[in-house]
């Protein structure tokens, strides 16, 4: 596949990400509409239960599924899903009874801590409920990205966030967190066999691997790429989700609630980034040639972090007018995003720049970035909590996020013997490029 001298396979990978970013965006608008209706009608405490399930759930599906996923994508992209097909669902199905076996046991262990005192069995069991199927639904999604389904891709996802947003809206006016919790596990679970079916529909031929790489997946093969993606993928969350873990510990439920809401709105910052990620990922995996990848990495990374710095900008300046009059129980959300949206900002290379690599083969090259990041989210907190309180947790969230998009850019520029200055000046091509689509 050659980015450079086929047109067809550039305009695909521009739509995919089009539609993509389009269908992250509208889903977004409607997660805006359900918060809306959430933050003015739900108390704190209910919605720091609910943020509970989802941080614990989706933190042991990230440390116990292995990083299983970026090798689906890289095999599926490469070898095509005959060849892969027996490998994933094999290793697959080990890890998803091993995340329900290591999170229970885990959860038991701490249900008499400050964390979980006070939560049910039937809390604690939605939390092992929702990592094994986030686990699962994570998986299927990625071979669709891995097929280069992203039209299918994006009507799961969309489909999902309608549902979650029916859901929402029905607890901002009947708010029960049980049934907050229990019902977004549910459309979980119809997703995931929404997007299986997916995966087994073809409407026309399989693809093709390329003669070399015509053959049988072991699963040694996926686990060893796995096993390399994971130190690192680790090592990111934990940088991304430390602050969560720490004002959950040392503050109140409805803190935590309001801290979230922080956190969540800066995620939304990235729905550019994580949409043109997901489509060039696979794409660089099928290429060739080095060139190729490397000019569609640069043009990638620099488009995301123009408009991420945007609509940075944007978001902080229409929440604080905004949050004073429709959310005044979330108002203190407003100073720690003024924190964490310089680092969302610098993270945004990170995010193109990590997967693209990932993409060639290299996943391990991605481990010192988030080392340092995760290094200095410590050290961060460590002193600037005890002055700060929870608006320190946020700056030394930003600071790890800041250094880890850094020293993605030094990591990458050393590995592809690229510039540095190509990751921030747009050359000709690329302008000339952009106009291209735009007039199309």
């Amino acid at each position: 596949m050659s980015f450079g001298g086929k047109k067809k396979a550039r305009s695909e990978i521009v739509r995919d990400s089009v539609n993509t970013f389009g269908t992250n965006l509208f889903g977004s608008a409607l997660g805006l509409v359900s918060t809306v209706l959430v933050l003015r009608n739900v108390a704190t405490a209910t919605k720091g239960v609910y943020n509970q399930m989802q941080v614990w759930g989706g933190g042991f599906n990230t440390v116990l599924g292995l990083s299983v996923s970026s090798a689906v994508i890289y095999y599926v992209a490469r070898y095509k899903i005959q060849n892969a097909k027996a490998a994933v669902g094999k290793t697959t199905a080990v890890l998803a009874a091993a995340i329900v076996l290591i999170s229970a046991a885990v959860l038991l262990l701490m249900r008499g801590t400050h964390t979980f005192q006070g939560r049910s069995a039937s809390f604690l069991a939605s939390i092992v409920t929702y990592g094994v199927l986030s686990f699962v639904f994570g998986i299927l999604t990625c071979v669709l990205r891995g097929e280069n389904k992203f039209r299918f891709f994006n009507i799961v996802n969309l489909t999902q966030q309608v549902l979650i947003t029916a859901l929402n809206a029905y607890i901002a006016f009947r708010p029960d967190a049980d049934l907050w919790i229990w019902g977004t596990n549910a459309v979980c679970a119809a997703m995931a066999a929404f997007a299986l079916w997916g995966v087994l529909r073809w409407n026309g031929p399989r693809p093709v691997p390329a003669p070399g790489d015509d053959c049988a997946v072991p699963v040694k093969d996926v686990m060893g790429y796995s096993l390399k993606s994971h130190v690192s993928n680790i090592l990111n969350y934990l940088n991304k989700n430390l602050g969560r873990y720490v004002v959950q510990e040392k503050y109140a439920i409805a803190d935590f609630g309001v801290y979230n809401t922080a956190v969540t709105m800066m995620e939304q910052l990235w729905l550019l980034p994580a949409a043109v990620s997901q489509v060039i990922m696979s794409r660089l995996a099928a290429m060739q040639q080095q060139s190729d990848r490397l000019r569609l990495t640069l043009l990638a990374s620099k488009l995301v972090t123009y408009v991420t710095t945007a609509g940075a900008v944007l978001m902080l300046w229409a929440a604080r007018l905004i949050f004073p009059v429709l959310f005044p129980q979330y108002v203190g959300a407003l100073d720690p995003l003024a924190y964490l949206i310089v680092g969302s900002i610098f993270v945004s290379y990170a995010q193109v720049l990590t997967n693209s690599i990932a993409a060639y083969g290299r996943p391990e090259l991605n481990i010192l970035p988030n080392a340092l990041a995760a290094a200095v989210n410590v050290a961060g907190s460590f002193l600037l909590i005890p002055p700060m309180g929870i608006n320190g947790v946020a700056a030394a969230t930003s600071a790890s996020l800041t250094v880890q998009g850094l020293a993605s850019i030094v990591i990458f520029c050393v590995y592809s013997h690229t510039a540095p200055y190509r990751l921030i000046l747009p050359s000709r091509e690329e302008i000339a490029m952009v106009r291209g689509i735009f007039k199309k």
